[in-house]
């Protein structure tokens, strides 16, 4: 492993037997690899798996356990062979992403590399007027926003106008694999970061924060308030949290805006991503007042790369 690298934010790797860096078509590797967690690994695999952004060869370490003698989960990490092909996953800081021009900028965005968020969407969309009884919705989960100013230039002070999107977290959560290495600008970033470093987890946060950002917990427990269990009722989800001085951490949103987004009282265990402000609640924290589209559950598939 290189010096200063991360050991986390390779989430998972490509794994395609007979694929080389330097002869092969990633076109092919994207399409046909498997896509391998560190705990997943064999030691079968050694000599073909792959960065999901650079797509040099990775090692697990250690290779042949799951764990080091102290506990520590087993991690991938690139190869100093590949030391000088660039790539920000080695990084422990990462600085985001700048363009040099507006068509290098648009066609980020074109290849689906690039996402610029307008906003999350507060209310449900309203379902098509012609639709029947019939009808199988499909979720909407972006809606075309603004050409807006992005500040992700090279140069400070200068910015783009660029298409944006009117999104939910669901739709975030869906292809949430892909969509992990994908590059997000969410209003007032100063410029694009990887998703995966865009996520915060809810067990490390100790106070409140009034600067919405992407957080992600898991559901401890979760109760319908009020005597007749009325859908306009508070629900309270509490989430894992173990910091001190906080009490605990909840969602705390009306019962059939939590059940609209699968969170029942039997999502138990479950991992539930989140975009907002930390609120005081009392003696804990909470997110509240959320947005229809500012809340998701993650589909249990892609749990463990939120490990």
């Amino acid at each position: 492993m290189t010096e200063g690298e991360s050991n986390r934010r390779i989430k998972y790797a490509f794994q395609l037997p007979g694929w080389s860096f330097e002869n092969g078509n990633r076109d092919r590797l994207r399409r046909e690899a498997v896509k391998v967690a560190p705990s997943e690994y064999q030691v079968e695999m050694d000599g073909s798996t792959f960065c999901p952004v650079c797509y040099t060869n990775l090692n697990r370490v250690p290779k042949q356990k799951e764990h080091f003698s102290n506990g520590r989960e087993a991690y991938f990490c690139h190869l100093a062979a590949y030391k000088e092909i660039k790539c920000d996953l080695r990084s422990s800081r990462p600085e985001g992403k700048r363009y040099e021009t507006h068509e290098e900028a648009q066609k980020a965005i074109d290849d689906e590399n690039l996402v610029i968020v307008n906003g999350f969407m507060k209310e449900k969309p309203e379902l098509p007027q012609d639709a029947g009884d019939e009808y199988d919705e499909t979720p909407i989960e972006d809606l075309a926003g603004p050409i807006s100013d992005i500040p992700i230039a090279r140069h400070t002070g200068e910015s783009f106008k660029l298409p944006s999107k009117i999104t939910t977290v669901a739709g975030i959560c869906r292809n949430f694999d892909e969509n992990l290495y994908k590059y997000y600008y969410f209003p007032n970033q100063k410029h694009s970061i990887r998703l995966v470093d865009l996520l915060h987890s809810v067990e490390k946060i100790q106070e409140e924060h009034d600067e919405p950002k992407l957080y992600y917990g898991v559901i401890e427990s979760t109760v319908h308030l009020g005597e007749h269990k009325r859908p306009d009722n508070i629900r309270m989800t509490y989430l894992k949290n173990n910091q001190p001085g906080v009490q605990d951490f909840c969602i705390k949103l009306e019962d059939r805006h939590q059940k609209s987004h699968g969170i029942t009282d039997a999502s138990v265990g479950r991992t539930v991503i989140v975009y907002g402000e930390v609120s005081d609640n009392g003696t804990g924290l909470c997110f509240k007042n959320l947005g229809w589209g500012e809340l998701a559950l993650l589909p249990k598939k892609y749990e463990d790369l939120l490990g």
